[in-house]
């Protein structure tokens, strides 16, 4: 199994799209960076333990990513609302959407604005137990945030609830014990209808607990 860092990561992240209008329901493939604390890249040494990239399918109660392999890393199922992480020796790790991975949850509104996509985003930042994350977010890229009420885990209920349902294009992960920095990026955005179906958990893979 991946590290649970990895796991708490991709849980904050994490219909057809009419900016400003409709809810989002679709693809967004994201790079992944990674720089030590002084600002010096490495890609290349965390890269091939954490993945380079992300391909983030989304509805308004379900989700799922694949990295750049097309490995399935992560899967959170709303009906149930429950999470799991994967690796790709096909084992998986359940997690309670219930569970608390932080007691500590801060939210401070940010000045800072990017132009990510061609959307304007706006900054938030977000501390918690042993992060802190800025993530840029653009409130005409919204999902229906309802659907996600129940999912502690990574406490991406609070997120979304903070910032409407909006998701996030960019965000910047600092783990000051670990020591690096991740940072995450959309390169695409691909509107799509997904089913019930899309997000069942998959065939061959063995759960750990």
């Amino acid at each position: 199994m991946k590290n649970c860092l990895l796991l708490l990561a991709l849980a904050f992240f994490c219909s057809s799209a009419i900016p400003g209008s409709s809810k989002f329901t679709g693809k967004i493939q994201y790079k992944y960076s990674f720089t030590d604390l002084q600002g010096n890249d490495i890609t290349d040494k965390l890269g091939t333990k954490l993945g380079l990239e992300q391909h983030y399918f989304v509805n308004d109660s379900n989700y799922k990513s694949y990295d750049e392999s097309n490995n399935i890393i992560q899967l959170y199922n709303g009906r149930t609302n429950t999470y799991y992480g994967f690796d790709n020796n096909k084992t998986a790790r359940r997690i309670d959407g219930l569970y608390r991975s932080s007691q500590q949850y801060k939210i401070t509104r940010l000045d800072k604005k990017e132009k990510i996509l061609g959307y304007d985003c706006e900054g938030i930042q977000v501390e918690t137990d042993n992060t802190s994350t800025i993530y840029y977010y653009t409130p005409e890229l919204r999902i229906d945030y309802k659907g996600f009420s129940k999912h502690n885990f990574g406490d991406f209920n609070a997120y979304l609830e903070a910032t409407g349902g909006a998701l996030s294009l960019k965000y910047i992960i600092t783990y000051p014990k670990e020591g690096y920095i991740w940072t995450v990026v959309a390169q695409k955005i691909t509107p799509m209808k997904l089913a019930v179906k899309d997000f069942e958990y998959p065939q061959g893979y063995l759960l750990e607990n």
